[in-house]
């Protein structure tokens, strides 16, 4: 089976998301798959980081492979983008019409000029529907982008477009699928995200960059972004000097730069910035607890959070706000809804994997759960899906 990924991220991301693994799976499973996307265009030829430097390689290269999957990055001289004319719902139907070379002819190049699944995961890949023969397509919904700052306004009513004319759609969240719902009333699926089996694994070497002050570490693991309370875990910064404070991953909302280079002025935080994705088990099985300090709102309401999992997979009580998912999953959780709250909270965590033998017992408790929601239980789903909808 040939399956193209109508992707908004780069397939060699350091920390993958739902679509990264399940492309794993796919082309684990025999099956033949091409990443395709995020385009570039004339616009990040003045955006040189990282990110964009990497794609104009695999453009400049007509392609590149990871691990026997195929990228293909086009390069699009219209982008679907928050500004004046770029903003228009138009641009972000046609994105993939106006590609140099055309992209028609790089697809056959890659033997994807006709696919059997076309795996859509953005709005802008509603030409593709057109663009490129599929016996089947599907729309994974994992956010509702229209509560994102910094995207066109616009953007829900292209996902919905995409919700009305894939022949299915599969959403991570509740809230996600009643929106969908909303849309249409068939051929839509709830399907949480998952975890990983390296967080199964058992102790590892503890990485030199760890704190090694003595104290228990409560550890974040993830994007640092507008769904980010840092004024709550500043709180707890300050309030609780037992516990040291860790957090992984990139900044992405450029507004909690300055709070979070004071923080790290403060003897018990510390701030690593983006790790590997293999790297991440030895952190996660030093600390003491995981945390997920998100605000309560319309976007973090249709947040399934793969922390959650990687933390109880690595044996970790979670600290986290009543998000709906996790309300929902009713798993273990030792929840907040205010300051104080997360405070007392985390005391808790941290007291339980201080005594033994209440430690290996919840510890035992949280890999079973965690155990439940691993990629291959959801990959084994959606190739069910897929194969009903491929015999029809």
């Amino acid at each position: 089976m040939k399956v193209l990924f109508a992707e908004s991220h780069n397939l060699d991301r350091p920390d993958p998301l739902g679509s990264h693994h399940y492309v794993r799976l796919f082309q684990k499973a025999g099956h033949d798959c091409l990443w395709l996307g995020p385009a570039i265009s004339p616009l990040h030829v003045f955006k040189p980081d990282n990110l964009n430097r990497r794609r104009f390689a695999v453009w400049r290269a007509g392609g590149s492979e990871l691990d026997g999957i195929g990228w293909l990055v086009p390069f699009s001289l219209l982008f679907y983008y928050n500004l004046p004319l770029l903003r228009s719902p138009a641009v972000g139907r046609n994105q993939y019409r106006f590609c140099l070379p055309p992209l028609a002819g790089q697809l056959k190049r890659k033997g994807f000029d006709q696919v059997d699944l076309l795996w859509c995961a953005g709005p802008v890949a509603l030409s593709l529907l057109d663009l490129v023969p599929h016996r089947v397509s599907c729309y994974r919904l994992a956010d509702r982008l229209d509560k994102f700052s910094g995207i066109p306004a616009n953007v829900g009513e292209l996902q919905k477009e995409l919700i009305r004319r894939v022949d299915f759609v599969v959403a991570t969240s509740l809230s996600l699928w009643e929106w969908a719902r909303s849309v249409r009333k068939d051929d839509l699926y709830y399907l949480p995200n998952g975890v990983s089996d390296i967080f199964f694994g058992e102790k590892e070497t503890v990485p030199p960059d760890f704190p090694a002050d003595g104290r228990p570490v409560a550890v974040y693991v993830g994007t640092i972004d507008t769904r980010f309370d840092l004024e709550t875990l500043a709180h707890a910064v300050h309030s609780l000097k037992e516990i040291h404070f860790l957090l992984i991953g990139p900044l992405t909302f450029e507004k909690l730069k300055p709070a979070l280079q004071a923080l790290q002025a403060e003897d018990n935080f510390t701030w690593l910035g983006p790790k590997q994705y293999g790297e991440l088990p030895a952190y996660l099985q030093a600390s003491a607890a995981g945390l997920i300090p998100f605000y309560l709102n319309e976007l973090t309401e249709a947040v399934n959070p793969i922390k959650y999992y990687e933390y109880l997979a690595s044996g970790l009580p979670v600290a986290a706000p009543m998000l709906r998912e996790l309300k929902a999953m009713e798993g273990p959780l030792h929840s907040y809804s205010d300051r104080e709250g997360f405070c007392s909270a985390l005391r808790e965590a941290v007291a339980g994997q201080k005594r033994e033998p209440e430690r290996r017992e919840k510890k035992a408790a949280f890999r079973k759960f965690a155990s439940g929601h691993t990629w291959e239980s959801r990959f084994a789903e959606i190739s069910a899906i897929v194969e009903a909808k491929l015999s029809q």
